[in-house]
């Protein structure tokens, strides 16, 4: 049976087209594979930023001070309520050098100082209600070096908003149809839901059979429907196209095309023609 929540986002968001698209036959080109990656750069502060500084007379130089500042993406100031874990990532010189854990539960933060053996490390940083990130920094002996992270809210990092992971567009070499077991189960209870009685009369979708819904592994029909499912501007994609006999539901697992909170599934019937554009 099709739940409550799913049947309300669809009927919230079934008014109309809200995105413009157009159908194509011709096979998506090598060009259009490869160029779209330059228009998705990474924003520097995903790299961590460094800065050199020499300790204080009387240090050891069998060891040096990290300086660690937990920024946010959009300002300078420190992020309140963090976390971070130093784990050495090879064997250091004379003894081991365990791992270092620091937390600042306060309202009013200051910079970890952390004391380490030279040598390279995975910096973990986390705070409440940001994305935590990993990092490798370096320690240098008898050196004090200030290590800036800015950490993305969460929703800006679920939806990849300053591209700091890999985006997840076609590639070149890749197919347009998803078909892996652990993406398409999502799209396979998705379509069940569509197919059933209650969700195709009160939306108005052609009939379909929610016991006979299957993933498609045509290329021809995935790549119609991947463009239809994005915009007109968009990158290729690949995406999860389910046979409902009477219609194709597609959805996008790696670039899904927001629709506020909650991201676009597509309903095509069998002449690829947009029946709806759900937003669940």
């Amino acid at each position: 049976m099709v739940s409550g929540h799913l049947l309300a986002a669809a009927l919230l968001s079934i008014a109309g087209p809200l995105l413009a698209g157009c159908a194509r036959n011709a096979p998506v080109s090598r060009e259009a594979l490869v160029e779209w990656e330059s228009r998705y750069v990474a924003a520097d502060l995903c790299v961590a930023s460094t800065r050199l500084g020499t300790a204080p007379d009387g240090v050891s130089a069998s060891v040096g001070t990290l300086v660690v500042r937990l920024t946010d993406f959009g300002s300078p100031a420190l992020v309140d309520h963090t976390q971070i874990v130093a784990t050495p990532l090879a064997p250091l010189d004379d003894a081991a050098q365990p791992v270092v854990r620091r937390e600042d539960a306060s309202d009013r933060p200051v910079p970890f100082a952390l004391t380490l053996r030279p040598g390279r490390y995975l910096l973990a940083s986390r705070a409440f209600g940001y994305e935590g990130r990993s990092d490798t920094v370096s320690v240098r002996a008898g050196a004090s070096d200030t290590v800036s992270l800015a950490l993305e809210e969460y929703t800006d990092a679920l939806r990849n908003r300053h591209n700091c992971r890999p985006r997840g567009f076609r590639h070149a070499g890749e197919r347009a149809c998803v078909t892996d077991q652990i993406t398409t189960v999502l799209v396979l209870d998705r379509a069940r839901d569509m197919a059933s009685p209650r969700f195709r009369f009160g939306i108005g979708l052609p009939k379909g059979d929610s016991t006979d819904v299957r993933i498609v592994d045509d290329e021809r029909i995935c790549e119609r429907a991947a463009r239809l499912y994005g915009r007109d501007d968009d990158p290729p994609r690949r995406v999860v196209v389910a046979d409902a006999v009477g219609f194709y539901v597609v959805y996008d697992a790696a670039e899904p095309v927001t629709l506020g909170e909650l991201n676009q599934w597509l309903v095509l019937d069998r002449r690829f023609r947009v029946l709806a554009r759900l937003a669940l």
